[in-house]
């Protein structure tokens, strides 16, 4: 068993208040916050490459309004799909 395992079966038996204790500690760490970083780099970097191209929309309060309606309705989609139960 790795160590990795070996972690996650540990968490597993961790108390719900300590399950959550340990995420933030994580989340707090230099190395997920780096993690992170790196990440948001890489997006605004594909961000800056994309308008370079021409590759995007601009809105006005005419069409702003549709488009945060389409937003929300992805989001609640996105949402429904998370809580289904995964097929066996």
């Amino acid at each position: 068993m790795t160590a990795l395992e070996k972690i996650k079966a540990e968490t597993a038996r961790l108390e719900p208040d300590e399950q959550v204790e340990l995420f933030r500690w994580w989340v707090a760490s230099d190395t997920f916050k780096q993690r992170q970083l790196a990440a948001l780099k890489r997006e605004i970097a594909v961000g800056i490459e994309q308008l370079d191209q021409g590759r995007y929309q601009s809105y006005d309060a005419g069409n702003a309004m549709a488009l945060a309606g389409e937003i929300g309705r992805s989001g609640r989609e996105r949402l429904k799909l998370a809580r289904k139960p995964p097929k066996a």
